[in-house]
C-alpha cells in the first residue's frame, strides 16, 4: 500500500524543512510548494491532504481551499490551513466551509501530526457524493424545504442505577440519494452554504420529537462548534418549541476545529445562562481532547468508543480510561462511556466508576423509541 502524499504549501522554509522531516518520519510522501501558483500546479497530482500556510506571497490560503472545493477533480482532497494569527469572524466562517481543520502557529508538531492523522482518517470513504454541484444543492434544499430530516434516539444510562439519564439524538436525512450517508450530508452542506439552516432544522425536528415521544431526562444534541460559534440560539427559540432548556445538554464534536478559544467559551457561557448543559464529545481520540475540557470546562464527557472497545483485555486502554475517569471525578465532570457493545466492556468501566454509559448493546439508535423505554433496564 502506498504511503498517504501530502502537500505543503509554505514560504517559511524552516517550517518546511522540520515538517518535511516530520512526515517523512513516519512514511509520508511530501511534496512542497512555495507559493500558491506553484500549489495549484502540483494538485494535478492529487495529494492525499494539502497542508496549506494562510499568508502566502502571492496569494491567501483561503484561496486555494476554495479552488480546491471548487474543482471536481480535487474533492477528494484534504486540507487543513495553517494560520499566522487570530483572524476575523468571517475568515473563520470561511475556513470551516472550505478546510478540513486549522491549527495556528507556532504549534507541537506532535499534534499537527494527530490533526492530519484524524483528518485522513475522517476523508476515507466520506468525501462529497459524487453528483453534480446543481444535483446536490437542489437536493439540500429540497431537504430543507420539506424538512426531510429524521432524529434517531439513542439512551445514556446511569452508572450504577442503569436508569435513563437521556438520549443523544442523531439526525438522519430521507433521501435516496448519497445525502443518506450523515457524514456527506453534513459535508454538503458546509461546502453548499446551508449547514447553518440544516442544524437548525435537525434541532427543531429533534426537540418535536424528543417533546413528543419521551419528554423525559436530558437531550444530547451533537452541534460542530461552528454552529455555537456564529448561531447562537435564544432563549425564544427553546421557549417557542416548548423545550426548557435545562433539558438540553450541547454536545460539541470536532474538537480540532475550534480555533478562537475565548469567543466560542463566552458563546457557549450563554448557553449555559439560558440553563444548557455542555458535553464534550469522543475524549481520548486526538492530542487535543484533554486540552479542550481544560478550556470548556464541560458537564459531561463522552470517552470515545475506540478506549472503549476491547478495554477488558488492553491494560493500556483500562488505565487511560481510569485516568480521565479520576480527572473528571477531581473536576466535578460527569463521564460517559460510548460505543459498550458487549457485557465486559460494560463491566469494565462500571467497576472504574465510570458515571454513564451508552452503545448498541444497551440501545441502538431508533426513530421509534418512546415512554415504555423507561419501564425498561437493559440486561447487564
Amino acid at each position: 500500500m502506498s504511503p498517504p502524499k501530502i502537500l505543503l504549501v509554505e514560504n517559511d522554509k524552516e517550517l518546511v524543512r522540520s515538517t518535511v522531516d516530520l512526515f517523512q518520519s513516519r512514511n509520508y510522501a511530501v511534496d512542497v510548494a512555495y507559493s500558491g501558483a506553484d500549489a495549484l500546479e502540483r494538485l494535478q497530482h492529487t495529494p492525499h491532504l494539502v497542508l496549506i500556510g494562510y499568508a502566502l506571497l502571492d496569494m491567501r490560503g483561503l484561496e486555494i481551499c476554495k479552488k480546491i472545493r471548487a474543482d471536481e477533480r480535487w474533492h477528494g482532497i484534504a486540507v487543513i490551513v495553517l494560520t499566522d494569527s487570530m483572524i476575523s469572524p468571517e475568515e473563520m466562517e470561511s475556513l470551516y466551509i472550505y478546510g478540513d481543520d486549522h491549527l495556528a502557529k507556532p504549534f507541537d508538531p506532535e499534534e499537527l501530526f494527530a490533526r492530519v492523522e484524524i483528518v485522513l482518517r475522517k476523508h476515507q470513504g466520506a468525501h462529497l457524493p459524487h453528483e453534480g454541484g446543481q444535483v446536490i444543492a437542489a437536493e439540500l434544499n429540497r431537504i430543507l424545504n420539506k424538512e426531510l430530516v429524521v432524529p434517531f434516539f439513542q439512551p445514556i444510562y446511569s452508572s450504577p442505577s442503569m436508569e435513563i439519564l437521556g438520549f443523544e439524538a442523531l439526525s438522519r436525512p430521507s433521501t435516496n440519494t448519497s445525502l443518506s450517508n450523515p457524514e456527506l450530508f453534513f459535508r454538503a452542506a458546509l461546502a453548499f452554504g446551508v449547514y447553518t439552516d440544516i442544524e437548525k432544522l435537525a434541532w427543531r425536528r429533534a426537540f418535536g420529537e424528543w417533546q413528543r415521544r419521551l419528554g423525559q431526562g436530558k437531550l444530547f444534541l451533537n452541534c460542530a462548534p461552528y454552529f455555537i460559534g456564529n448561531n447562537l440560539m435564544e432563549r425564544e427559540f427553546f421557549a417557542g418549541l416548548g423545550v426548557d432548556p435545562r433539558h438540553v445538554v450541547i454536545e460539541l464534536t470536532e474538537r480540532t476545529a475550534i480555533h478562537n478559544h475565548n469567543l466560542f467559551v463566552e458563546k457557549l457561557n450563554e448557553l449555559r445562562s439560558l440553563g444548557m448543559q455542555i458535553a464534550v464529545d469522543d475524549v481520548g481520540s486526538g492530542f487535543a481532547s484533554l486540552d479542550t475540557v481544560a478550556e470548556v470546562r464541560p458537564d459531561y464527557v463522552k470517552i470515545d468508543l475506540k478506549l472503549i472497545r476491547g478495554i477488558y483485555a488492553n491494560p493500556l486502554k483500562k488505565n487511560i480510561v481510569q485516568s480521565i475517569i479520576a480527572f473528571c471525578r477531581q473536576s466535578s465532570i460527569r463521564t460517559v462511556a460510548e460505543g459498550i457493545e458487549e457485557r465486559a466492556e460494560l463491566q469494565i468501566v462500571r467497576d472504574l466508576g465510570i458515571d454513564a454509559v451508552q452503545g448498541y448493546l444497551l440501545g441502538k439508535p431508533s426513530p421509534e423509541v418512546n415512554k415504555d423505554i423507561f419501564e425498561k433496564k437493559p440486561a447487564t
